[in-house]
């Protein structure tokens, strides 16, 4: 009994021996990884603002919201406006920057007519206004030599302008007489020369324009066709052409101040016309021997 006890107890030491062993290795072990794990740097999360691997960049700093910007470092060389002349400093600035001279600028809705385009002549009669000057102001009508009389500076050519021309050719002659600084000058068209119609309308003759007449209104001004005549096509000739030309009576034919124009007769009419002076004296002797 005393031998088996003997070799328990030293069995018991034994195996307490390699426990401790173990527990003492497993714990060296334990503390070298985390000795290892606390000096090696550890990965931060992308959300903390660093890269998790080298190969990524960082990513840009975020803006803080009115945060102070920082002013440039860079030096800025401002160069000197150049000198302007006394002249240049004079002279007419023009009213719009952005305006080019190679540019038309068209204003719409000044004038609703076409008095713009219309070149006047003798036998036109214009209403004159100067503002602030009544005494200046009136209808003028324009004479055969194309001159309208004003008061105080007399003739001035109307012929052959437009009435925007003709305001300000109004205009510089009261300024170079002396007679106006700045005078405001408007020019309007009241009675326009009259157009003549002639050939086979009822009743040929002289007859007053109307703005923007067309070939039925000019044919019906007239009295109509007679039974001899063409009604689909008449002549036209304007005032300064020696050519007339054949258009088309309708809507789109427009009829100018001082225009001439033909109705001619049909082709059985003017055979008609060459031949009974030649069949009339043939007529009066069947007649008388009958």
């Amino acid at each position: 009994m005393a031998w088996r006890t003997l070799l328990i107890a030293v069995a018991f030491a034994c195996a307490g021996s390699a426990w401790a062993a173990d527990t003492r290795e497993v714990t060296e072990v334990s503390l070298s990884s985390a000795r290892v794990a606390q000096a090696a740097p550890s990965p931060l999360r992308p959300s903390e603002g660093m890269p998790r691997y080298a190969t990524m960049n960082p990513p840009p700093a975020e803006e803080v919201p009115g945060a102070p910007v920082a002013a440039p470092t860079a030096k800025v060389n401002v160069a000197p406006a150049p000198p302007v002349s006394p002249a240049a400093a004079q002279a007419p600035q023009p009213r719009a920057a952005a305006a080019r001279s190679d540019e038309q600028v068209t204003i719409a809705g000044i004038r609703p007519s076409e008095d713009t385009l219309y070149r006047l002549g003798p036998g036109d009669k214009v209403r004159v206004t100067i503002f602030n000057e009544a005494d200046l102001s009136g209808e003028f009508a324009i004479d055969g030599q194309g001159f309208v009389r004003l008061p105080l500076v007399g003739q001035v050519q109307a012929a052959g302008q437009t009435s925007f021309s003709l305001e300000g050719r109004i205009g510089e002659t009261f300024v170079n007489g002396g007679f106006l600084l700045n005078p405001r000058v408007s020019v309007e068209i009241v009675t326009y020369r009259p157009f003549y119609i002639i050939g086979e309308v009822a009743k040929p003759g002289e007859y007053a324009y109307v703005d923007a007449m067309t070939a039925p209104n000019a044919i019906a001004l007239a009295g109509g066709y007679t039974e001899r005549a063409v009604e689909s096509t008449i002549w036209i000739r304007h005032l300064g052409e020696s050519k007339e030309r054949a258009m088309r009576v309708d809507e789109t034919t427009r009829i100018r101040p001082g225009d001439v124009i033909r109705v001619e007769r049909t082709a059985y009419w003017a055979l008609m016309s060459i031949l009974s002076p030649l069949i009339s004296p043939f007529a009066t002797t069947a007649y008388l021997l009958k």
